[in-house]
């Protein structure tokens, strides 16, 4: 589900129904299940912000300088924001966390950007700092509430005390995703081109690795990623999977280097298409298989290894084709967005799966996981919903 993100202006992207984010984030996931692209991810996280944005405000005329006043802003440090403005979220205990929150005109342009923070599961929020004029923000990666980078479709920008000030990060290549594990950080990046250079001393197109500590604005080493925009899960300080896409076949890699080598995990879905997965330790994963052929679709299965990969066992069908997966620490409550937008859940290891019909799908399908069986979904413009016991769900706004 990810693609190479080119400069785009967000300040002219044209309002879009609900409906259609839906129907493209399944057309997305048909086509490129793996490819979480920041590009895509962008586009489609603007549109539902626009979207969410029309439906608080009259339709007859966009709202007046004085209207986005009375709405809040400027915010400045310390002070309270809505659920709803957020766009991403990022739990760093159970009760703690971080996340971003752009604010929009009725026309979809960008005013500013903020982060804030949470200190009771996402009930409330708080400003803590303005991110730099211009910056649209995309995925956060924070070691806590003071210290971490925000990725947007520009770079990636680093603070060290809580979003007052900032730095920018001299990547290498264009930022897809980023994670942090003990201090350590990873950013999944794409060097973009049309066809690979036959040059030996130019860089290859695809996907790379970018690892530094934490507070460093240079990558200290970048390694290429023998998959085509994968999704890279970190594990550990220099561990990680990549569930890539090459070809619409799913292949599993695992590096225990930041990415110097990787070594193909042999699974159930080779040869077939992984529409999702599940990461909850360097041994422990979980793969959503789609096990038909070409012209003749075939069910969704699960399957989970707990010695990374040595072994694999069938657990069940996956209701619909995965478009998301989430999980908590342990594996035993999963969270699963289909191919038609609905949440599906499971309390035992995924057994047994049921709909959740109170939750609505976002701008994307992202369910953010802490601990046991506590989970999150961001919905732009409606709030934010979370569940603290696996089962019952609650709309925050």
């Amino acid at each position: 589900m990810t693609i190479s993100p080119p400069r785009t202006d967000f300040s002219r992207v044209v309002p879009e129904p609900p409906e259609l984010l839906i129907k493209e984030a399944q057309r997305a996931s048909r086509k490129r299940r793996l490819r979480r692209g920041a590009f895509a991810l962008g586009i489609l996280l603007v549109l539902s912000i626009v979207a969410s944005t029309i439906s608080l405000y009259p339709r007859s005329a966009p709202p007046s300088s004085t209207e986005i006043v009375s709405h809040g802003y400027p915010y400045a440090p310390g002070s309270p924001i809505l659920a709803l403005k957020l766009s991403r979220l990022e739990m760093l205990t159970a009760r703690s966390g971080v996340g971003v929150a752009p604010i929009v005109t009725y026309s979809g342009r960008l005013i500013r950007g903020y982060l804030v923070r949470t200190k009771d599961a996402g009930a409330t929020w708080n400003v803590s700092g303005t991110l730099p004029r211009g910056f649209y923000p995309w995925t956060t990666a924070f070691e806590n509430s003071r210290e971490g980078y925000v990725t947007g479709p520009t770079g990636a920008i680093f603070t060290d005390n809580g979003g007052r000030t900032w730095s920018s990060v001299a990547l290498k290549y264009s930022p897809l995703s980023i994670s942090i594990d003990r201090e350590n950080v990873w950013v999944e990046a794409e060097n973009y081109c049309p066809s690979i250079p036959s040059e030996p001393k130019v860089p290859k197109c695809g996907t790379y690795l970018e690892s530094f500590r934490l507070g460093s604005l240079t990558p200290s080493s970048t390694f290429w990623v023998p998959s085509d925009q994968p999704v890279v899960t970190q594990v550990g300080a220099a561990s990680g999977y990549a569930v890539g896409s090459g070809n619409f076949a799913g292949t599993v890699y695992y590096t225990s280097n930041s990415g110097a080598t990787w070594r193909i995990v042999d699974t159930p879905c080779d040869r077939h298409q992984i529409s999702g997965d599940s990461v909850m330790s360097s041994s422990e994963l979980l793969t959503y298989c789609e096990l038909g052929s070409p012209g003749k679709p075939g069910p969704t299965v699960i399957y989970a290894t707990s010695n990374g990969g040595a072994t694999w066992k069938k657990v069940n069908n996956v209701p619909g084709v995965g478009l998301e997966a989430g999980a908590g620490s342990t594996g035993r409550f999963l969270w699963e967005f289909n191919g038609e937008a609905k949440l599906f859940e499971s309390g035992d290891y995924g057994v047994n799966w049921r709909e959740v019909p109170t939750v609505r799908f976002g701008a994307n399908a992202i369910v953010a996981t802490y601990g046991l069986h506590e989970a999150w979904h961001v919905v732009t413009g409606r709030g934010i919903y979370r569940t603290l016991n696996g089962k019952t769900w609650k709309l925050l706004k």
